[in-house]
Formats: structure tokens, sequence, C-alpha cells
């Protein structure tokens, strides 16, 4: 039998690390007190450094750590090209929708879509929308430290303990009850300054299990040999198609428009940005705020890079005795755990220091969500609606954080469904996708078409949110069969042929599970598109259709009296070459002084500058 347990040493560390998390938290959980606003903005005095780390640790979280080499194990490194997908989003995040909304310094992210329609159903309709795409995803977050932290439920006699001897509703249990726990009396800068840690042991923990998977097939040369022979190595594979996770079209345009919501209109990235110091970096030093996304950009990079590795040893290790084919384990998820207690489980500590690195992966996305729903909760619903909320501190920073409490308990209820929707990448990209691609679309138009309407804008993000979600729900009531590239069992070791020789049927049985390639007939056509789609489907309908609405429904005539600070400083310039050339001279001279009256930031400046120059 192979019984490989959680030693005293790796509970030790891990419970280690744990506490040096929580008392960064609570540290700053103390310093909070002082108000809503503190907890929510940390009085916008963070800077760059902890902010930078922040934004890397709060979307490559489990889902990135235990889904990426699942999707690699399965249907080989396509995904890798994510990478250009981050880094065009990162620019058109720096150039186009940072400085609005900094220069408006909102606390809500939807806070925006009030001041550039003028309708408060339009910035309801926005926090609802991020309210519904986030708390799946949350739930998908803390499904993903219980895989690797439960025993897995399985009959098998020669299975390897994943990690601990917790069953995956008790892990649900114990990681959600301690992370709601943590987030809800820690504010942005117990969040930030704990993402720090956490970021820098998300790194440790996957070049561990990338060392040793390189030490036990061979090195680099070799793993990528093992690849290529099973046809997982694949860079540029020209096929479209809708259907299929591994053609470069697919993997572009989904991590584009997935990773554009992350960044441009969510408001657990966005808050970070509104953070930052006020008056350092809204007149000389106003390019550091943009040098903030620049600088995450490389440890997004590699951190997906190293992901995508971790895969590819994992594959190389198991291509020939498939853990999963055998009924080891149950899921693909549960590849990199079973790796690193098969093969570090020698090294006493490092598999503690492992389960540290996905919890960590795990507690900077909750806890960044947790205080983001809190966030737009409070600002865009309840604050209006309470009378004491504009004056009374203490009661509101009672009420942000049983908000945030509030949440965590909803998303461990949530987590229990997460298991039937595929792996955890899957999971994540189709339930976030299906909500942030419409949100997208719609911060898109508003912030970069003079023209677009409240009309257009609404329409637009209701159809659009309507065709995501039932391809979504359709998905999730219709799945689609699991797919993974064929892997074999020849090779296994000798205890395992022995046990496997006298059990043919239960080898034909799980060898059954996936099928290599799938083509879906009748109502499959429409709900089992790729998970990597199913947000461009909703970005693209909110786009088209609220561009068409807005100009059937004049609006044209009703961009002249927009401000031209609700839009991208990008394209402010050519907006307004759309006024009437009588009022060009006026309408320069005229918001230049109200600039200097209200001393604000260079970016507006410059923008004026330009647009003086060119209507002059």
């Amino acid at each position: 039998m192979i019984v490989k347990k959680f030693s005293l040493l790796d509970y030790a560390v891990f419970v280690g690390l744990l506490i040096a998390s929580s008392f960064i938290g609570i540290f700053f959980a103390y310093r909070s007190r002082a108000s809503a606003s503190h907890f929510l903005t940390g009085n916008r005095k963070l800077t760059i450094f902890p902010v930078t780390l922040s934004l890397v640790a709060s979307f490559m979280s489990t889902n990135t750590l235990l889904g990426v080499p699942a999707e690699v194990f399965q249907v080989g490194t396509q995904y890798v090209l994510q990478s250009c997908s981050i880094t065009l989003i990162i620019f058109i995040a720096a150039n186009v929708f940072l400085p609005v909304y900094y220069d408006l310094k909102i606390v809500s992210v939807n806070e925006y879509l009030r001041k550039r329609f003028d309708s408060k159903y339009v910035k309801m309709a926005g926090s609802i929308g991020f309210l519904v795409a986030t708390m799946p995803y949350m739930a998908v977050v803390l499904y993903g430290p219980a895989t690797a932290l439960s025993s897995g439920e399985n009959s098998t006699p020669l299975f390897i303990e994943s990690l601990t001897p917790l069953s995956i509703p008790t892990s649900i249990l114990v990681v959600g009850v301690i992370c709601t726990f943590y987030t809800s009396i820690g504010g942005i800068k117990a969040v930030i300054w704990t993402d720090v840690l956490q970021c820098i042991l998300m790194f440790l923990g996957v070049a561990i299990v990338i060392t040793q998977g390189l030490i036990e097939i061979g090195g680099f040369k070799r793993a990528f040999e093992i690849l290529e022979e099973g046809g997982r190595f694949k860079l540029l594979n020209y096929e479209f198609n809708i259907y299929h996770h591994d053609n470069m079209w697919n993997v572009l345009m989904g991590s584009l428009v997935s990773w554009g919501a992350c960044y441009c209109v969510s408001q657990t990235q966005v808050q970070r940005y509104c953070s930052m110091k006020s008056e350092l970096f809204a007149r000389k030093y106003c390019c550091r705020l943009q040098a903030t996304l620049y600088y995450n950009l490389p440890g997004l990079v590699l951190l997906a890079v190293m992901a995508i590795m971790s895969g590819v040893v994992i594959y190389g290790k198991y291509h020939d005795c498939d853990p999963v084919t055998l009924g080891l384990i149950k899921r693909h998820d549960q590849l990199v755990p079973y790796f690193v207690m098969d093969t570090l489980s020698q090294y006493p500590g490092l598999p503690g220091l492992f389960v540290a690195c996905v919890f960590s992966g795990s507690l900077s996305t909750l806890s960044s969500g947790f205080n983001a729903l809190a966030t737009v909760t409070w600002e865009d619903i309840c604050k209006d609606q309470l009378h004491w909320a504009h004056h009374d501190d203490h009661r509101s920073l009672k009420a942000v954080r049983l908000l945030a409490f509030g949440y965590g308990l909803i998303a461990i209820g949530m987590s229990f469904g997460v298991g039937s929707l595929g792996t955890v990448m899957q999971a994540s990209m189709s339930l976030f996708g299906s909500m942030n691609g419409p949100l997208f679309g719609l911060f898109s138009i508003s912030i970069l078409c003079r023209f677009v309407n409240k009309k257009g804008a609404l329409i637009g993000f209701l159809c659009g949110l309507t065709a995501s979600l039932t391809i979504s729900m359709g998905a999730i009531f219709y799945p689609r069969p699991h797919i993974s590239l064929p892997t074999t069992i020849d090779n296994c070791n000798a205890e395992i042929q022995d046990y496997y020789a006298n059990n043919s049927i239960a080898i034909s049985k799980t060898s059954e599970h996936f099928l290599s390639s799938y083509d879906p007939e009748g109502i499959g056509r429409l709900f089992h598109i790729s998970y990597l789609i199913m947000s461009t489907v909703g970005f693209i309908t909110t786009v088209v259709i609220g561009i068409i609405v807005s100009l059937c429904t004049d609006g044209w005539n009703e961009s002249k009296k927009l401000d031209h600070r609700l839009l991208s400083p990008l394209v402010r310039g050519i907006s307004f070459k759309s006024i009437n050339q009588n009022n060009v001279d006026d309408f320069g001279n005229q918001n230049e002084q109200e600039f200097k009256e209200r001393k604000l930031t260079s970016f507006e400046l410059g923008s004026v500058a330009k647009q003086t120059k060119m209507l002059s």
C-alpha cells in the first residue's frame, strides 16, 4: 500500500505560515478601526510596492495553481498564449481606464456609471452584475484549496492521501470559516499587505513543484519531448472551433475579455488603484500610478508561465501512469497535490509549504473579493438608504465588516456545488466570464464611445447578460463531457501493476470517463461552446447592441452635453471634434481655466493641452 500523509513538521510549517499571514491582517485590522472609509480605501495612502504584489496575487489564485496544470495535462500548452492577452490588457487598463477612475476619486467603480449616464438604473445594473459575477468566482476559489487539502473520497487501497485526512466538505468549512473571519475584520490595507506575503508563497510553492518535477523526469529537454510525444505541445493551433479549448483563437479571445474585465472594470482591482497616495500620484508623479500596473505585468506573466510549466512536468511524470485513469484520484484538479505527496513527502516540511502556497492563493483572492463585494454593496446600495451612514463612522465600519462576513458565509454555501462544473479553471472562467464579459462591454462603450447613451448602455448590457447566462446555465444543467487527450498506464510501478492485474474491470471503467475530442450535436451546439469564450459572447453582444441602440435613440445629440472627464484621455480629443466648431475656442479656454482652479491631475491637464492645440 502507498499511504503518505502530512507529517508533524508539515503541519507546523503550514500553521506557522498561516499565523504569519493572519498576524499581518490583524495588525492592519487594528489600524483601520477609525472609519469605513479607512477600511475600504486605506485613506488613499498605499504605495507602489504592496499594491503591485497585491495585483499579482489577487487573480493568480488557486485557479492558477491547480487549474492551469490540470488544463495542460488534459489538452496541452495552448493556454500560454494568455500571456499575450495579459500584456495587452495591462496597457489598456493603464492608459484607457485607470486615468478616469483615479481622476474621479471614486470608491465604487459603478459610481462611474452614475456619473457617466446620470442614471441610478445603469449604476444599479453594474453593481448587481458585479455582485452576481463575483460570488460564484469566490465559491470556485474556496473550492480549490478544499480539493488540495482533502483526502479525496476514494476506496482504492493504493490511494495516496491527497494532503490531509479532511474530506472536501470538511475542508471547505475549515478554509471558508478561517478566510471569512480574517477578511471580515481586516480592511484594504490588511488585504494588500497580506497579499505581499502570499504572493511570495505562491511563487515559492510553484517553483518547488517545477524543480522536483524536472529532477524526476530528467530536465527541460526530456519534459518537452514527452509533451510533444503526447500531442500536448501546442503554441499556434490555428484551427478555429468554438467548441475546443486548444486553439489559439479561443484562448486569445477568451483571455483578452476575461483579463480585461479583471483589470479594467473589476472593483477588486480598481479599488487598489484608487487606494494609492492621492497627492503623490495626482500631480508630479502621476506616471507612477500607471507604472504600478506595468511593474505588475512581469509577475503576472511569470506566475502564469510557471503554472503552465508545473503542468508540463506533472504530465512528464504521469503520462504513462495516469493517476486519474487508475482511479487513485478523482479529478485532474488533484494532480498537483497528488504529485507533491508522491514526490516531496520524503522532505518533511515541503508538503506543508505547498499547502500554505495553495491556501495563500485562495486567501488573497477571497480577502480581496469579500472586501470588494462589501464595498460595492455599501457604497452603491446601502449607504444612501441609511440616514446615519454619512456621519456615524463607527456604525458604518461595523456594517461593512458584517457585509464581508455575510459574503463569506454565502461563498461557503455556494462552493459545495462547484465540483459538478468541470475543473477549477473551467468552472471559474465559465461562471466569472458569463457575467464579467457583459460588464467589460458596458464599461468599454461607456468610456470609449461618446455617443453611447443610457438606453443603449442598459439594453446592450441586459442583452449581453442574457446571452452569456443562457449559455452558462445551459452548460451547468446540460454538462458537456470532460475532455482529455489520451494517457496510458503502461509503465506504472510494480505494486500498482500487481493490483490492477486482477482488477481489469476497474481499469476499463475509469478509462471511459474522458473523451479525447468532442463535436456537439443538437442543443449541445448552443450550450457546449468552449468555456474560454463564454465571456466573449457577452462582451460582443453588449458592445454591438449598445452602440446600435444608442445611435437609434439620438445618442449623437445627447453626447454634446457630456463632461469630457468621463471619457478616456485617449479619445477625448477625437470625441470633441463632434462639437460645433463655433464653440471650439470657448470650450478650450473655459475648460483650461476650470482645470487650473481645481488643480486637477496631469492626466487631465495633458489631455486639455492636446485638445486645445488640436482645436485651435
